[in-house]
């Protein structure tokens, strides 16, 4: 077998008094010495970096890299903005997905970075004025293929607040959607309020005719329902009964 050198890297670290450091090592084979990964730098293995302090800030750079890369991509693109939504969507999300995966990166570090980024690009696209917020936008946005838009958001609270949560959410909406008018040939908010029991709200039939309008029978929408309505539940009795103690990662959503 024949080991090529200048493929191969060492990588040093060693205890000195009470605590670890890092160091060039010397090693040689066929009196050929192996590079050193050098102090403060990183190695790549099985696609994830690796350093002393195991901060992952190489991999943040290469993901950060390819983001913008891919987004002013699709930005330059002479496209109708829901299909720069689509490209981000069923594109961009799985060439970054792997990154997300094989990295330990917090939540925190992905909204202040990863989100801000992104985020401007779909405010350009969507032309979401200054007032508007996608930091705390709708939870979905559904583009149907007669270009009609869809924009849905679940509220769960108690039984006493279901109808002020309709209309705090519909005014929340309200200049969001009429921004989107000139872009689709209707837009439609579904509103979709229900309480910590799974009551829906009377306005929530918007979200059955946007199950018709995608092809959902009736015995798929009574599932759909059905389902809601006992994760709601579960989740209503889990928050009870764990009130006072140490949470941990319940099984409520295993359908």
């Amino acid at each position: 077998m024949i080991i090529r050198v200048d493929k191969c890297s060492t990588f040093g670290i060693r205890k000195v008094l009470t605590k670890s450091v890092q160091y060039l090592p010397k090693l040689l084979i066929n009196n050929g010495l192996i590079p050193t990964i050098q102090m403060g730098e990183s190695f790549k293995y099985l696609g994830r970096f690796f350093d002393f302090d195991m901060s992952d800030q190489e991999h943040k750079s290469e993901l950060m890299s390819l983001i913008d890369e891919l987004m002013s991509d699709i930005d330059h693109k002479p496209l109708h903005p829901k299909n720069k939504l689509i490209l981000y969507n069923r594109y961009v999300l799985s060439k970054i997905s792997w990154h997300l995966t094989v990295a330990t990166l917090s939540i925190t570090w992905v909204t202040e970075t990863i989100d801000s980024v992104i985020n401007q690009y779909i405010r350009k696209w969507l032309e979401i004025p200054i007032s508007g917020t996608l930091s705390n936008g709708p939870d979905l946005l559904l583009i149907t293929p007669n270009e009609d838009l869809y924009v849905l958001e679940l509220t769960v609270g108690f039984e006493s607040n279901l109808h002020n949560n309709v209309k705090r959410k519909k005014a929340k909406y309200k200049d969001l959607i009429e921004d989107q008018r000139g872009h689709f040939n209707s837009v439609k908010f579904v509103n979709l309020s229900m309480s910590s029991l799974g009551v829906f709200d009377k306005e929530c039939f918007t979200f059955l005719e946007m199950l018709d309008t995608i092809g959902m029978d009736k015995k798929q929408q009574h599932y759909c329902i059905k389902k809601m309505t006992s994760y709601a539940i579960r989740a209503t009795h889990y928050i009870f009964c764990c009130r006072n103690k140490e949470w941990t990662n319940p099984e409520l959503l295993n359908i």
